[in-house]
């Protein structure tokens, strides 16, 4: 077992169970990122590691989605000594609003916290190709895909492959494991 996953269970981010996911998918494995989140030794360990990754693409700015991925974003450009800027729900997908400036050209670096379906970042970068900058990367937390999703360079601090099922198909449902909405749902 590595140290990340010691830490993910120590903390609570990492449990087992039967779980209704936020796209209505249900999984064996789901991970609470508030548990990280709300202890800032963890964002700036993890955010240090997205850094180590990265130090060689001369990032210009950081970009997060909203809720959790600002955060870690927050504190990898803070570590950086660069801008963070925020890619937030719109009427029609991400948007970057309130007033956010990004030149042609600038690097950026997208971070975000769990990778499921991919649909956050694809909406992040959406919502920053109008500015037409240089995407140098993406980085999530945990990665919990089995097969990729983004044809960017990504890099997870820790990717555990996660089969997720419709309900109707759902092995749990079918074994009569109960049924729990984690997160902010539940």
């Amino acid at each position: 077992m590595n140290d990340i996953e010691e830490i993910l269970k120590r903390y609570g981010v990492l449990k087992r169970g039967h779980f209704l996911l936020t796209s209505g998918l249900h999984s064996e494995y789901y991970f609470e990122k508030f548990r990280i989140l709300e202890h800032p030794e963890l964002v700036s360990l993890f955010a240090n590691r997205i850094i180590e990754k990265f130090k060689d693409k001369k990032i210009d700015l950081v970009c997060g989605p909203t809720t959790g991925g600002v955060i870690i974003a927050f504190e990898v450009a803070r570590q950086l000594g660069k801008r963070c800027i925020i890619s937030e729900k719109g009427e029609k997908g991400r948007v970057i609003r309130r007033g956010f400036k990004i030149r042609e050209g600038e690097r950026v670096l997208v971070v975000d916290d769990v990778l499921t379906t991919g649909g956050s970042i694809r909406e992040t970068l959406k919502s920053l190709s109008p500015f037409n900058p240089e995407i140098v990367g993406v980085a999530v937390l945990i990665d919990r895909t089995t097969q990729p999703l983004i044809d960017i360079p990504h890099f997870s601090i820790y990717k555990r492959p996660v089969k997720n099922y419709p309900p109707e198909d759902c092995p749990l449902c079918k074994r009569g494991v109960p049924l729990e909405t984690p997160g902010g749902r539940g």
